[in-house]
């Protein structure tokens, strides 16, 4: 069974593009499961990421496409955690979602999206944003 790993943001336009990705590429959804991850910055305080709407969307539109879908969670550095969860499960992809900044903006701040692409020996399906 081949697993991704889709990171998933609270921005639902960003896991559209990444469900889309995903749903675009020929797995076989009879050997394909998802976990949509999310990674809460501090302490969830009992908060439930499936109850996020991008989860949500995620969860709802993988499991349209036929893929088994779990939702998992964690909390603190969104890079360490991803690449340690990936790990965890074995993961044959991470799925992350970028957007658009500016050089300066990437340079004072990064970004998830590319510290786990650098980060990663896992291959990353990098999904950004159809304008």
């Amino acid at each position: 069974m081949k697993t991704i790993l889709l990171c998933a943001d609270t921005n639902v336009d960003q896991v559209s593009d990444q469900v889309e990705s995903i749903t675009n590429l020929p797995f076989d959804r009879d050997r394909t499961r998802i976990l949509v991850y999310h990674v809460f910055r501090a302490d969830d305080g009992g908060v439930a990421a499936a109850n996020l709407k991008s989860v949500q969307h995620a969860t709802d539109a993988l499991e349209a496409d036929g893929f088994e879908v779990e939702v998992v969670q964690s909390s603190g550095d969104a890079v360490r955690n991803i690449i340690e969860t990936a790990d965890d499960v074995d993961a044959d992809a991470i799925s992350i979602a970028g957007r658009k900044r500016s050089p300066t903006g990437k340079a004072l701040f990064g970004s998830v999206a590319q510290r786990v692409t650098l980060r990663s020996e896992r291959p990353v399906l990098f999904a950004t944003a159809n304008e």
